[in-house]
């Protein structure tokens, strides 16, 4: 098996970054030193001096603590159910269903929608609703349709 030599291996910081509608996307970085630029200066010398070699790159972001920094995992974000449910969080109708759906005490307010939400369908966001599928389920199943047919029964669309 044979070993390949990295052409560049060392520390950098990034500079900037830019996308156009000519020059495509770039991004840029400042070396630690001046002859760091001596591998890409030789590969454009083995080129007839021109840019426009193609290579692969391991990334890591390294903290001021000296270890690589792990990124923060993307939140879901919410869709057509998320929404939904926020907009009958805050209708009376639900309100009212929710109280005679869960034999409350008194009516519950928008905030106690919302926590009976994530109660019902184990979640913790809305945003969860359209992203998790047993999420969706429980909200089908004990939201969406009960509710659905709550107001068919009171003639509301």
């Amino acid at each position: 098996m044979s070993t390949i030599n990295p052409t560049f291996s060392g520390e950098f910081q990034l500079a900037g970054w830019s996308e156009s509608h000519n020059g495509g996307c770039k991004v840029t970085f400042w070396l630690a030193d001046s002859s760091d630029l001596d591998a890409f200066r030789a590969m454009t010398v083995r080129k007839g001096n021109q840019s426009g070699h193609r290579l692969a790159a391991v990334l890591v972001e390294i903290g001021d603590d000296e270890k690589p920094v792990q990124p923060e995992p993307e939140k879901p974000k919410g869709g057509a159910l998320a929404k939904l449910a926020a907009l009958w969080c805050q209708e009376s109708t639900f309100h009212e269903f929710l109280f005679e759906a869960n034999s409350m005490d008194v009516v519950p307010d928008e905030a106690e929608a919302v926590s009976l939400i994530y109660l019902m369908c184990h979640i913790t966001s809305r945003a969860e609703l359209d992203n998790d599928a047993e999420a969706k389920r429980l909200f089908d199943e004990r939201i969406r349709g009960p509710y659905s047919k709550y107001r068919a029964a009171r003639g509301l669309s």
